[in-house]
């Protein structure tokens, strides 16, 4: 993969690995760590989370995704639980050894607190890159990842892409729309009122949805809700597919973890995207499919 424009690539059969929130097993937390946001959410993992985040869990869908044959796998925040360092270095260590190439963006979690890049996500730059959003072009499909990670007050998990990301986002939507590529958007907080309560929601939700009204894309990508989910972008038909918790052992079948297999090819002037959802033990509990215009000839 690499940020190449279309005219350097043939259109091809691509298959992606869409998983997000795998809350991996945190290492132990100093107390000068904890002086902060991070208390809270310490108290909540203790109590409760570390028994519905199971590492046995995420490590079933990474083996079914490993079967799967994809591409690339696409992770779309919260690796971490409480965005220490030591978490940071340990989330590398399983992009590593992912069964296929990865590419990540940060979520809430991940962005708890404020600390030195050089201490959290510069220790993630191989799978994403120091500023965003972010491209990686891959035979006809360009990967935008987007940070909409922000520290917060405690009890809150909400999210903001800001002025100069949307700036950046809307400039490289449209002109990879113009080289005629397949836009996939990956971000954590759904840019979209109602799939998540106002405390965890994307505070800029509005200007966001405006960009993709203005720019376009074929989908948009995004993890926090723990929710299977399959709505659109307000105001437009781009699919916007949420995916539950990679890790979350949960007795409702949409909190239940899975990933989303998506299939992208071209076809006449646009590309067509199928999706496969998949469970645990590799059966598919939904499919879907869409025909995207816009591809124009590289």
């Amino acid at each position: 993969m690499s940020p190449v424009t279309a005219s350097h690539v043939t259109p091809a059969h691509v298959t992606l690995a869409h998983i997000s929130d795998p809350h991996l097993p945190p290492p132990p937390v100093h107390w000068r760590e904890a002086l902060n946001k991070r208390a809270l959410s310490l108290l909540s993992w203790k109590k409760h989370r570390q028994y519905v985040h199971l590492a046995q869990t995420c490590a079933a869908l990474v083996k079914d995704i490993g079967r799967s044959g994809v591409d690339t796998i696409l992770v779309s925040g919260d690796l971490t639980n409480f965005g220490t360092p030591d978490e940071f270095a340990e989330a590398a260590r399983w992009l590593e050894a992912l069964p296929a190439p990865a590419l990540v963006i940060p979520g809430n979690h991940d962005c708890m607190v404020r600390q030195p890049a050089s201490a959290g996500l510069e220790q993630w730059e191989r799978w994403s890159a120091r500023q965003y959003p972010y491209v990686r072009i891959q035979n006809g499909v360009a990967i935008v990842g987007v940070n909409s990670g922000i520290p917060t007050a405690p009890f809150m998990a909400c999210g903001r892409v800001g002025r100069r990301q949307r700036e950046r986002l809307e400039t490289l939507l449209k002109q990879l729309g113009k080289e005629g590529l397949c836009r996939v958007v990956m971000i954590h907080h759904p840019p979209k009122r109602g799939l998540v309560p106002w405390r965890k929601s994307l505070l800029d939700h509005r200007e966001v949805a405006a960009v993709f009204r203005r720019a376009g894309a074929e989908i948009v990508l995004h993890g926090h809700s723990h929710d299977a989910t399959l709505t659109h972008v307000a105001g437009t038909d781009i699919p916007l597919l949420g995916v539950a918790s990679a890790s979350l052992t949960d007795e409702r079948p949409h909190r239940q973890a899975c990933w989303n297999r998506l299939t992208i090819h071209p076809y006449e002037k646009g590309w067509k995207i199928d999706l496969a959802r998949h469970r645990l033990d590799g059966s598919v509990s939904e499919r879907a499919s869409w025909k995207r215009t816009g591809r124009t000839e590289a």
